[in-house]
């Protein structure tokens, strides 16, 4: 007959039965093995107790991939754009040229994805990396991204919920009970879809492990239309694990366009930065001057 629990007998229980013999316990160790035993102790709690961080680790880096194409005068503003907001909140700047990390036969704007792994190598005490394109300027450098973006109460009240990924109408949605504790991942969307040109990720195995799968060889060869964002934009949707760490915030919040129709991300002044995307592809548009332009009006520190 089989018991729902041991019996009372505990000499007869066979889950109480001792694998080591009595006898052994019994015996008394050699003061070498105690003290060894206590050396591997120490050495084991004291790595696990505290995370040897550094005093002057930043908890931010930003990630600025160069490509110099266009004037020197031009590419200054960028960096001293970059640096002046940095200093300001004491994050760390990565700065890079795409040329850095070659992609075969890929487009070069697969480059952001090694290059946030470099990041993370080099500042490897720091928690967030933010990876924000050339063709952006930060216009109101006095708001740190802990304040506007990454405080808990904050994220959690800007994340958008239950939406397509994809606009307009995607079958794959965001999820609506991710918490902010649990982001690992914070993207915007434009009217086409999700926007990498400014990105927020949480340093740890998952980001590895998202950053592998989204510069897999099968993506980066396949021929997607838009390169690594169409990439993106698949793995997101197909892999549940990604969806379940991604916060999708407003696009004016991190990555306002100069004109954004139909989904409220045009820039407006006060905002926290505009990105001109598209300004090296289409036609009548200069990267250069419309930065120059921006660069002038940014709001001065406080």
């Amino acid at each position: 007959m089989h018991f729902a629990l041991p019996t009372r007998n505990h000499r007869s229980s066979p889950f109480l039965a001792s694998s080591v013999p009595r006898a052994y316990l019994d015996r008394k160790r050699p003061l070498y093995a105690v003290v060894f035993l206590v050396i591997l102790l120490l050495i084991v709690f004291g790595r696990n107790s505290g995370d040897g961080t550094p005093a002057d680790a930043p908890d931010t880096v930003m990630i600025l991939l160069i490509d110099k194409i266009g004037h020197p005068s031009y590419i200054n503003q960028v960096i001293e754009n970059r640096r002046e907001y940095a200093e300001a909140h004491g994050y760390g700047l990565f700065v890079k040229n795409i040329t850095d990390y070659p992609v075969g036969e890929a487009p070069n704007s697969w480059a952001r994805i090694p290059a946030i792994r470099h990041a993370m190598k080099e500042y490897k005490y720091s928690t967030y990396f933010w990876a924000l394109d050339q063709d952006a300027v930060i216009m109101n450098p006095s708001l740190s991204l802990e304040e506007h973006i990454l405080a808990p109460e904050r994220l959690g009240s800007i994340m958008r919920k239950g939406v397509p990924v994809v606009p307009p109408n995607s079958i794959i949605e965001t999820y609506k009970y991710v918490t902010p504790e649990r982001v690992q991942f914070i993207v915007t969307q434009d009217a086409e879809g999700l926007q990498p040109g400014s990105i927020i990720i949480k340093a740890g195995p998952w980001a590895h492990y998202f950053l592998d799968a989204w510069f897999d060889p099968l993506f980066r060869y396949y021929g997607f239309q838009k390169a690594e964002q169409h990439a993106l934009e698949h793995i997101v949707q197909w892999h549940p694990t990604i969806l379940t760490k991604m916060a999708m915030i407003p696009q004016k919040v991190m990555n306002a366009y100069p004109d954004a129709p139909g989904l409220s991300g045009t820039y407006e002044d006060g905002d926290f930065l505009v990105h001109l995307k598209g300004c090296a592809e289409e036609e009548g548009r200069s990267c250069e001057k419309e930065f120059q332009s921006y660069f002038k009006k940014r709001t001065p520190l406080k």
